[in-house]
């Protein structure tokens, strides 16, 4: 099982900010992580006036492959129901269901779906950059002429660079 590394660096982050910064760190990553399909042994964050780190131990390589079935309307129901039905699974036509039959609830369509494995780095490549974007500082500053535009970075003090290993 890898292990995940990351470091944010920046200027002086203020001495009341570092120790509730670095558990939002943890927690928002390790949700994250979770939410995605992956699990891990150990989390444990540090702190220093310039940096957050979080180190991840026993961080699954890949996520499950995930199916389900998704139960749709009997095949005698309106139309609108079975627009709703796909809609509902991603379908594209009725022809991708299935259907099934039960004694007691008739006949009815059924969806399955299969979900595919996600690796673990694009899982963490897609997690960090939102997680450093919307990083809840009680306070933050913008830096350079980029932060002038609106949706630019704003960070505590100008983040100088992010380590992820």
């Amino acid at each position: 099982m890898p292990d995940l590394l990351l470091e944010l660096r920046s200027e002086e982050i203020p001495a009341r900010m570092q120790r509730k910064a670095a558990g939002d760190l943890r927690k928002m990553l390790t949700d994250g992580l979770v939410e995605a399909g992956l699990t891990y042994e150990a989390a444990r964050e540090y702190w220093t006036p310039r940096r957050l780190t979080l180190d991840i131990r026993g961080l699954t390589a890949r996520s499950k492959d995930i199916s389900e079935e998704i139960k749709g309307p009997s095949t005698s129901a309106p139309e609108q129901a079975v627009q709703g039905f796909l809609r509902k699974a991603g379908l594209s036509s009725i022809a991708e269901a299935h259907v099934h039959s039960d004694p007691k609830k008739g006949v009815f369509y059924v969806a399955h779906i299969s979900k595919p494995g996600r690796a673990a780095e694009e899982i963490i490549a897609d997690l960090v950059p939102g997680i450093i974007r919307n990083f809840p500082w009680p306070k933050s500053m913008r830096w350079g002429p980029a932060s002038a535009k609106p949706g630019s970075l704003r960070w505590v003090r100008p983040l100088q660079s992010i380590l992820c290993t």
